[in-house]
Parts: C-alpha cells; sequence; structure tokens
C-alpha cells in the first residue's frame, strides 16, 4: 500500500499563522495611537468639568457675607461664607492655576502672581495646549496664609498653583479687604 504525499498543508498554516500575527499587530498599534490621542482629550474634559463646578461654586459664593480683614477678625469667630471642593485631577496635570497663569510665556517656567486680578483659571494636560477659563469680573482670587491662627491674603499676591495630579481638599472663603470682595484660598 502506497501512501499520496501531500506537501501543501506544510507551507499553508505557518503562512496563515504569520498572516494572524501581523494583523493582530497592526490592529494593537492602531488601538495604542488612538488611545495615546484619546487618554488627553479625556484628562482635559475631566479637568473642565471641575472647572465648571468650581466656576458655578465662586459665582454662589460672591453673593455672600464676607469675613473683614481690614479689622482682623478671626476665620473661627467670624467666617465668610467657605466651602470645600474635592479636586480629583488626572495623573496627566502639567498645572492648574487659580487665579494665576502659571507658565504665561509658555515657556515652561512656572511663575507665581496674579493674572486679571486673580479673574482666571489656567490649565495644561501635558502633550495638550494651554486652557483658560475667564471668570465674572466679581470673583478675584487670592492665595491665603495661614498667620497669627488666622488666614489672611498672601503678600505679594499669588494665586493658587497645582503641579501634579491626584485628589485635593481645598477651601475657599469670601473675605473683604480694602472695600474689595475676594476669595481666599486655604493653601499655604
Amino acid at each position: 500500500m502506497k501512501f499520496l504525499k501531500n506537501n501543501a498543508g506544510q507551507t499553508f498554516l505557518p503562512m496563515r499563522l504569520l498572516m494572524s500575527i501581523v494583523v493582530i499587530a497592526v490592529i494593537a498599534t492602531l488601538f495604542y495611537l488612538g488611545l495615546k490621542h484619546i487618554m488627553p482629550a479625556m484628562a482635559e474634559n475631566k479637568v473642565e468639568r471641575q472647572i465648571t463646578e468650581l466656576e458655578a461654586m465662586f459665582n454662589e459664593m460672591i453673593s455672600g457675607d464676607a469675613r473683614n480683614l481690614d479689622i482682623m477678625e478671626n476665620y473661627k469667630e467670624s467666617p465668610g461664607e467657605r466651602r470645600t471642593f474635592k479636586f480629583d485631577l488626572p495623573s496627566s496635570l502639567a498645572y492648574l492655576g487659580i487665579g494665576t497663569d502659571p507658565d504665561p510665556n509658555n515657556d515652561g517656567k512656572i511663575e507665581k502672581g496674579i493674572v486679571e486680578d486673580g479673574r482666571i483659571i489656567v490649565f495644561k494636560i501635558k502633550g495638550r495646549n494651554k486652557k483658560i477659563c475667564w471668570l465674572d469680573e466679581n470673583i478675584k482670587i487670592r492665595l491665603g496664609n495661614y498667620t497669627n491662627n488666622n488666614w489672611l491674603i498672601k503678600e505679594p499676591d499669588e494665586g493658587l498653583i497645582i503641579t501634579s495630579g491626584g485628589k485635593y481638599s481645598i477651601t475657599f472663603e469670601l473675605v473683604s479687604y480694602h472695600g474689595e470682595k475676594y476669595i481666599l484660598v486655604y493653601a499655604d
């Protein structure tokens, strides 16, 4: 009895396996490239949602009672309108400035100081462009300084700068100083 030999299958199966591996590699590469562009956009949207909530909170606060810093009212005894905001910032955050633009020259050097009288929120996600949110003209942010058992406006004026992602719980208080209302940030 003689068996017939067919060698066609010997080359067909390895070629099919090789083609499957190539197709899987191409799909994985396309998925990675798509994900690489989608993730920063999702992180940006996450921060934008929180800024919208923060801006709404500021708009509600500004019509409340303000603690008078001119007569050194203590924050424990006669607090102004006070609220705590919980941030959940993505790990790809380059910076978030409340009351300031941390990188006004777009050169990567973080600078402190008030921008536009503290009526601004600026953030940047790594690999994306800087985003700016202009606040109402009545909202003026100032970084606080805990001195002599009281929260006062830090001199010289600064805004809050956060340079990494994570969870933050930050308190804001409405104060008045020299006839102007400010939202004081408890973050010394």
